[in-house]
Parts: structure tokens; C-alpha cells; sequence
């Protein structure tokens, strides 16, 4: 198999050494060999030359910034993650839903862009979320004035005096019967006597039941031999209270 030198290949004289790439020939797959010599241009020419390197990279490049201008950077920027694209999927999704959410808590669908319309007369339709926290601000400031304050006041001041405590208090104090207990909310205290109301009524019931008739009364039906002491039940009429009387009271000689 021949082989050669570069030291003894032919320089070409119309172009320059270094310009030059020397090759080795064969027609006869190896067996024989025959110097070659063709230009860097020749040779890469269609090819990636430096120029067309440079430009390429440029290209690639394409203004981003330093920070992110090679490959190492970038993947430095995902952290590296191989499967950065799922991950931000993931995220993403994540968002949604947190976006979802808020959108269910302003009452309104998502993507709109202010509150829809309302049935009353204070906040106008169409407004967004500050516009119509400012129309109640307005609103509410308005009826705080200083004259409605003092209404308000006077008004609680009323109320207090009708209750019968002083302001502020929490239960409706002392009572010197033993009917209502102490500190009992107004609610608890009408409980407690209507409670005490139907006992009494119960009793009164009981009581006439007892006592209808001269019968019950007397716990007689048939006429007795007059004894020999004996006296009347009377009225007081001046007081209402039942007064115990010998006969002598009202024999007539």
C-alpha cells in the first residue's frame, strides 16, 4: 500500500500552503495511493465553515441575554428538572384551580370582568369589585353622620330605660322574690313565670275542684241533730277575708 509525506506532495504555487489541505487518493479501494491537494474553500464548501458557524450561533442566540445564552444556563434556570415541562404543567393546573375558586367566591362566573347586576338601589350594575365597595362606604358613611349617630344613641338610651338597666348590661340584675332568679336574661325571666303561672293555674284548679260545693264542704249530705256548740263562716266585707262566728253572734232573744 503506498503511502505519502506531506513533505512530498507538490505544493500547488497559486495558492498558499496554508490555505491547503492535502489528501490521500485511491481508486483501487486502498491498494494504491495518489497526493491530493484542494482548497479549505473546496473542501467545505456547503459545509460548516466558520463563517457559517458564527452565524448559526448567532442565530441560536438570537439577542437572549448572557445569563441565558448556552444550553447550561437554561437548564440552570428549570433547576435542572428533566421533566420541567410536566412540572409546569402541574403548577399550572394548580393555578387554574386556585383561579376556579376565587372566581366562585366573587359570586360571578369566570372571566368577568365586573359584578353583573343587582336588585337594590345602592350599588349600580356592572360595577367592579372596588366601585361598589366604594358605593357602600359612601353609603354607609352617609347614614353615620353625626345627626343619625345621635338618634341611634338616643334611641338605645330609650331602650335601655325600658328594660330597666342600665346600659350595657348583660341580665336583668336582682329580684327580691323568689319567683325570678338573679341575672337572668329577659327571655329566662318571662320563662320563669310563665312557668310559676301554670303551677298556679294548677292549684286553682285543684282548689275548686275540692271546694265546689257545701257538700265537699261540709263532707255531709243528710241533716244533723243541732249540737250543742256551733258556729258561722261570715265575710268581712270591708277586706274580703272569711271571719269565724259563735251562734250567740246572731241569736235574738
Amino acid at each position: 500500500m503506498a503511502s505519502y509525506k506531506l513533505s512530498e506532495l507538490t505544493a500547488v504555487t497559486s495558492t498558499a500552503d496554508e490555505s491547503l489541505v492535502y489528501v490521500a487518493d485511491t481508486q483501487d479501494s486502498g491498494s494504491s495511493y495518489s497526493g491530493r491537494k484542494i482548497t479549505k474553500a473546496q473542501l467545505f464548501n456547503g459545509f460548516a465553515t466558520e463563517s457559517y458557524v458564527t452565524t448559526a450561533i448567532s442565530n441560536l442566540i438570537d439577542g437572549a441575554p448572557v445569563a441565558l445564552d448556552t444550553l447550561n444556563e437554561l437548564a440552570a434556570a428549570l433547576n435542572d428538572d428533566a421533566s420541567a415541562a410536566a412540572t409546569l404543567t402541574a403548577l399550572i393546573n394548580a393555578n387554574e384551580t386556585h383561579i376556579d375558586n376565587l372566581a366562585s367566591l366573587t359570586g360571578v362566573a369566570k372571566d368577568e370582568t365586573d359584578l353583573g347586576e343587582f336588585s337594590g338601589t345602592t350599588i349600580a350594575d356592572d360595577q367592579t369589585i372596588k366601585e361598589a365597595l366604594q358605593t357602600l362606604e359612601t353609603a354607609v358613611e352617609s347614614k353615620g353622620s353625626a345627626t343619625s349617630l345621635t338618634s341611634l344613641t338616643t334611641a338605645v338610651g330609650d331602650l335601655n330605660l325600658l328594660s330597666g338597666v342600665a346600659q350595657n348590661a348583660e341580665d336583668l340584675g336582682s329580684f327580691s322574690g323568689s319567683t325570678i332568679a338573679d341575672n337572668q336574661t329577659i327571655k329566662e325571666a318571662i320563662q320563669s313565670l310563665e312557668t310559676a303561672a301554670e303551677d298556679i293555674s294548677a292549684v286553682d284548679t285543684a282548689v275548686v275542684d275540692a271546694g265546689d260545693n257545701v257538700n265537699r264542704l261540709t263532707a255531709s249530705t243528710s241533716s244533723d241533730t243541732e249540737p250543742a256548740t256551733w258556729k258561722f263562716l261570715a265575710v268581712d266585707c270591708s277586706d274580703g277575708s272569711i271571719k269565724v262566728l259563735d251562734k250567740t253572734f246572731v241569736e235574738v232573744d
